[in-house]
């Protein structure tokens, strides 16, 4: 049974439904995890971030949290502000681990303004004054710009944005000049992978005006077959152009990857063999670390795409991906200080989650 099937009687509650955007299965989500927007922006009047004194950094700060102040753009959308620097070491984890705050900004400090739900987050001082982010489950690039679009004309209309005729919004890095606009999605493609058919697709994105690289972005591999496509340039193209050109793209990519893992497992039995090993390590044992975790889900992944594991889900795998990083694992436990000790509770809560007794993850605003 894979997640479209997936039925509950009537009147019941969906328990994903509670959970944060990361945690769920959006839309072709047996190929694309998630689909991001975002927006880079400056202010007039101040210069780039990374040559700001510390009094304009604050000053910038105290204008976007004004500006944020009592705004809200939907249930689990009003904005809160915390200062990096102020973050718990778990937290901060936790936060680029999701892609809610860059590794840059998580290393070098910064303002971010966070929603209840966590589909937007905006860094401040980045690259950028504000980087506006929107992101949801699945192939999803419509909605995420629908959001996007609306917070940049409200903070537009407050903060008022560097803007050149010519040359668009202006931005510390030039690709980024024109729209400002980097809309991307987070892909699966271990069949593509595997047949080594990735190394041309590479290519031929790039003559598309589109990049492929890692899901942490610009100098990341593809970890457990997790690569990020998104665009080049937005310099001389509008919004509508940049979207549509890459879910075009993006659907005939994930048309591929299905019909590559039809021929990638053909050998039934040796892959079922191998889901199944991925499941027995899951349900049983006992210490887990982040990554053999990480890597048993890749597995499931796939065999839940082809109909392999009807024990699971793509939620399920997702709630389990979100729970058990190192990050989400200190937070419930902090007093787990040794390797081993989280080890041992993220194999308890994988079994715990698998088994379906694990209680709902607490509602993600106010966790900072």
């Amino acid at each position: 049974m894979t997640d479209n099937d997936r039925t509950l009687p009537a009147g019941a509650a969906d328990p994903a439904a509670s959970r944060p955007w990361y945690a769920q299965s959006g839309p072709q989500g047996d190929v694309v995890l998630s689909s991001r927007v975002r927006l880079a922006r400056n202010l007039q009047g101040l210069p780039f971030p990374g040559h700001m004194s510390a009094e304009q950094m604050v000053q910038l700060y105290q204008r976007a949290q004004q500006a944020a102040d009592g705004a809200a753009f939907g249930p689990g959308r009003s904005l809160t502000f915390y200062n990096v620097a102020d973050l718990a070491d778990w937290r901060r984890m936790e936060l680029v681990q999701h892609r809610l705050m860059s590794v840059q900004l998580a290393q070098k400090g910064g303002g971010l303004l966070l929603s209840g739900d966590e589909q937007v987050s905006i860094m401040l001082c980045e690259e950028d004054h504000l980087r506006i982010q929107v992101m949801n489950a699945g192939l999803s690039l419509k909605k995420c710009w629908q959001q996007a679009n609306l917070l940049d004309d409200y903070f537009d209309s407050r903060l008022e944005f560097s803007f050149d005729e010519k040359l668009g919004y202006l931005t510390h890095c030039p690709t980024n000049l024109g729209t400002g606009m980097r809309a991307s999605v987070l892909m699966h493609l271990p069949a593509l992978e595997h047949t080594g058919y990735l190394q041309e697709l590479v290519g031929v994105a790039h003559k598309l005006g589109l990049t492929i690289r890692g899901a942490y972005g610009e100098g990341t591999g593809g970890e457990r077959s997790m690569y990020q496509i998104s665009n080049q340039h937005s310099l001389g193209l509008s919004e509508g152009q940049i979207l549509e050109n890459l879910q075009a793209v993006v659907e005939q990519i994930a048309e591929r990857e299905r019909a590559e893992r039809q021929l990638y497992c053909k050998d039934q039995l040796a892959f079922c063999d191998r889901v199944y090993r991925s499941l027995g390590v899951l349900q049983y044992a006992r210490l887990l670390t982040h990554q053999e975790v990480m890597e048993h889900c890749g597995v499931l992944r796939l065999g839940c795409s082809l109909g392999l594991c009807p024990e699971l889900t793509l939620e399920t795998l997702s709630h389990i991906e979100a729970a058990t990083g190192t990050g989400a694992i200190l937070q419930t436990a902090p007093q787990a200080t040794t390797h081993r000790q989280q080890d041992k509770l993220r194999a308890d809560l994988v079994r715990q989650i698998i088994s379906g007794s694990a209680a709902r993850p607490a509602a993600p605003g106010g966790r900072a």
